[in-house]
């Protein structure tokens, strides 16, 4: 029986600093020379999760972004992307902008390439949020007056804003009501704001991980998460796992609960399945 074993990053595989310890970098690449199909699943994009993952190959595809891209970091190719239905934009936005919010959205070329297109930075998570990528993506992080002025051979595949929770309840209560779209709505990582990431109905970390078992022939997949967005990832596999400092909604959906982020659990429990 093959397994897939799909981890989310931040708050699981990742550090509570946001990075890999020396040790899991190590048991990743172990993985790889032994042929386990590890991969990760999450809600960065290519452009934030490739500095971290530079220094380890994967014999699987990774889900980016909440399940919007499955891409192969050995070739470098996207090998399934989800793009936001067109007739749904206008609505999407007019709900931020009803509250006074202002999201970014972004988009994806038909030359493999990803860009971020805002109209204002409203706040100061945003602005992290900004300062964090605009040099990582090479002069394609830009302001606009119009978010729906989208080029020829550009896709919009994601949108995303950060607030306090109680600025972005009453959005996310609105986008339930959108067709086409799927959203994510949780405490964020990093800050004391939520954030809410909203994506093409067909995209989701499940479908993301089922893809990639699909796409190496596999026949069970066990997943790894410690927060909201996980959820729907963690009903879908034949195996549920939870990290030590996973809220407590993830816990009850867990098979198993092992060790905090900060102790490297994730590799430890795949390395102890595969000795």
């Amino acid at each position: 029986m093959k397994n897939v074993y799909v981890s989310d990053m931040d708050g699981t595989l990742l550090r509570s600093d946001g990075t890999l310890s020396e040790y899991t970098k190590n048991k990743i690449n172990e993985f790889y020379e032994k042929g386990i199909a590890f991969s990760v699943a999450t809600a960065r994009s290519m452009v934030s999760a490739k500095p971290i993952l530079e220094d380890v190959r994967f014999r699987a595809p990774i889900v980016l972004m909440n399940g919007v891209f499955v891409y192969d970091t050995e070739t470098e190719k996207v090998v399934f992307y989800h793009e936001i239905p067109r007739s749904s934009l206008n609505e999407i936005f007019e709900i931020f902008y009803f509250h006074n919010l202002h999201p970014c959205m972004f988009l994806y070329s038909d030359d493999g390439l990803l860009s971020i297109k805002y109209t204002e930075l409203d706040n100061e998570t945003m602005e992290w949020f900004y300062n964090a990528r605009v040099n990582l993506l090479d002069g394609r992080f830009t302001q606009t007056d119009d978010m729906s002025s989208i080029p020829k051979g550009q896709h919009p595949v994601y949108i995303n804003h950060f607030a306090p929770y109680a600025h972005l309840l009453p959005v996310a209560e609105k986008i339930k009501t959108v067709d086409g779209v799927s959203f994510a709505f949780y405490k964020d990582s990093y800050s004391d704001d939520w954030i809410i990431e909203i994506y093409s109905a067909e995209a989701s970390k499940a479908g993301g991980a089922k893809e990639i078992c699909e796409y190496l022939n596999g026949d069970r997949i066990t997943a790894f998460g410690d927060n909201l967005n996980d959820i729907v990832m963690l009903k879908a596999a034949d195996r549920a796992v939870a990290v030590g400092n996973a809220v407590d909604e993830v816990k009850k959906q867990a098979d198993i609960v092992i060790g905090i982020n900060d102790e490297d659990s994730v590799v430890k429990f795949i390395d102890k399945e595969n000795i």
